[in-house]
């Protein structure tokens, strides 16, 4: 699969020259509400905390029929707080919900915990698999003016847990995650993959137009923490040890560099530094520019890089 990343004649030049590829925190996009989708409804919450609850219950009274291995820290002490007034008969007085609350209101925890922990470590790189959409080259390609660079690759060593995709445009997330996962097992690797997916690479149906692809992984996450104070019902994260800077750049072999598109108003001038860029650093790509024929947006190939 090729991956088309549009940009100005001057970012390309900066790509080229530096043989890097800047990866973004989504505190840098232009879609104000990127990450701002939660996986489920407040509704769906509450019927899980409720079957979350149960199945604490169950584990309470001996029932062995889950894996108690597998249970986050958070649930083990539930079951063992709900034995312990089993034990003392005072179990028949208690709101599970009281009960509950150190598990995420699914809004407001959920979203913070995303928003303050999470998306200034996320680095993401956005492309698409086509060459020739005009909405793209209107908003990321300087309304034609600049070119479109094609790759097969957006990485020379393979960040650490990657995720990749493609994004997917909604309304009303049909989430792939599931809240009584998160409250079970807390942030295993498979949920927090689940959550990336309905979290990362999801927007908004206004979006459509840019068929975008996305690469994210995170720098370090630092020292994330979140107290409870059970006599006042107050939540608190902190946040600490994170970098500063909100972007990454990722170096990329030259030969994953397969082709430059230009816009339709690309100058000569702006063409031939570009050129002047590849021969510098001795690329191998082919060359084309879109060109309006008789109403009709046409890829013509261009002559090959001077030796």
């Amino acid at each position: 699969m090729s991956f088309y990343k549009y940009t100005t004649i001057d970012t390309a030049k900066i790509v080229l020259e530096n043989e890097t590829l800047r990866w973004s925190s989504p505190l840098l996009f232009n879609d104000i509400e990127e990450c701002q989708f939660t996986p489920f409804t407040t509704e769906q919450h509450e019927m899980a905390q409720r079957y979350y609850y149960e199945m604490l219950i169950d584990c309470a009274k001996g029932r062995l029929i889950y894996n108690y291995h597998h249970f986050s820290e958070i649930t083990g002490m539930l079951i063992d707080t709900l034995r312990l007034m089993l034990n003392q008969g005072s179990l028949d007085s208690l709101d599970y919900r009281e009960l509950l609350q150190v598990t995420d209101n699914p809004h407001e925890g959920y979203r913070e915990y995303v928003n303050k922990g999470l998306v200034n470590i996320f680095r993401i790189i956005c492309v698409t698999t086509e060459y020739n959409n005009n909405l793209m080259w209107a908003h990321y390609g300087d309304q034609h003016y600049g070119c479109a660079l094609e790759f097969s690759d957006v990485y020379k060593d393979k960040p650490r847990n990657l995720e990749e995709g493609f994004v997917r445009y909604h309304e009303n997330l049909n989430p792939r995650s599931n809240p009584i996962e998160m409250m079970l097992f807390g942030e295993t690797k498979e949920v927090r993959s689940r959550m990336i997916e309905d979290i990362i690479f999801s927007k908004r149906t206004s979006w459509a137009y840019e068929k975008e692809y996305r690469f994210m992984f995170a720098e370090s996450f630092g020292q994330i923490t979140t107290t409870l104070d059970f006599r006042t019902n107050e939540r608190k994260m902190d946040v600490s040890h994170q970098t500063d800077t909100k972007y990454t750049d990722v170096p990329f072999r030259k030969e994953s560099l397969k082709s430059i598109t230009f816009g339709v108003r690309a100058t000569k001038e702006s063409i031939e530094n570009v050129v002047a860029s590849l021969s510098n650093k001795n690329y191998d790509v082919d060359l084309f520019q879109l060109k309006l024929v008789n109403g009709e947006l046409l890829r013509v190939r261009m002559s090959p890089i001077p030796a």
